[in-house]
């Protein structure tokens, strides 16, 4: 895995650049921390981010793909809709959506990782296949969330974004992998920079709560009463 790693870490600047990723973006650590190494069987995995990163979507069709990586826009929510419509097989939503097709969150090993490369590598070569993954995705990801007492919340990854595809502006998941519930918004901001997270930690000393990567826009909380909390205070501000 050190030569994924190696290069990844080698492509970071340049999409951290591409995407315009906000400063408190860890660009290195955002991709590499994806990809298991030594005995890790709970890395994040691949996705769009780490396709572009080891060069499995070309890079001239890459921005789309670095920009939600970094930080989702009303502009880029709006790209995908757009191109969603006839899904081009080189378009950048297309591409996206294939490489969120292999995307799993969580649970991966080093075997789990070869695997989701060798799985897009095939749709990489396959331009029907890859048609035919996006468009799956983006049915998927449009069927993956619930509206609970008014709040879009789902348990699958994609479900967030499926939200924002509809018409939502923020939404929760429940990442089972993790024990967490992730909340995020494609606006610049969820309101949230004066909220007081728990400190609370994973067996391996990493935060369960607080903003992702430094994020205003993607949260994570530890607990069903902060998750309450945290969606007290975005109804207060009408998000």
């Amino acid at each position: 895995m050190s030569n994924f790693v190696a290069t990844a870490t080698a492509a970071a600047s340049r999409l951290a650049a591409l995407g315009n990723w906000p400063s408190y973006i860890d660009a290195v650590g955002s991709l590499t921390e994806r990809i298991p190494t030594g005995d890790d069987a709970n890395a994040p995995g691949f996705d769009a981010g780490i396709a572009c990163a080891l060069g499995l979507i070309p890079e001239d069709k890459q921005r789309l793909s670095a920009i939600l990586h970094g930080a989702y826009t009303p502009e880029a929510v709006e790209q995908v809709r757009r191109e969603a419509v006839e899904m081009s097989p080189d378009s950048e939503t297309t591409w996206w959506l294939a490489a969120c097709s292999i995307c799993r969150e969580g649970g991966i090993n080093k075997e789990g990782f070869y695997a989701q490369l060798v799985e897009f590598e095939k749709l990489y070569a396959d331009a029907t296949a890859r048609v035919e993954a996006a468009k799956a995705e983006f049915e998927k990801m449009k069927g993956l969330f619930q509206l609970v007492d008014g709040v879009p919340f789902g348990t699958q990854d994609g479900c967030a974004q499926g939200a924002y595809i509809a018409g939502h502006a923020w939404a929760v998941q429940y990442n089972p992998a993790y024990g967490i519930f992730f909340v995020s918004t494609y606006l610049p901001s969820l309101g949230l920079e004066n909220f007081q997270f728990s400190d609370k930690k994973d067996e391996k000393g990493r935060p369960m709560s607080g903003p992702v990567h430094g994020s205003r826009q993607f949260v994570k909380a530890s607990s069903i009463e902060e998750l309450a909390a945290i969606i007290r205070c975005i109804m207060d501000i009408r998000l």
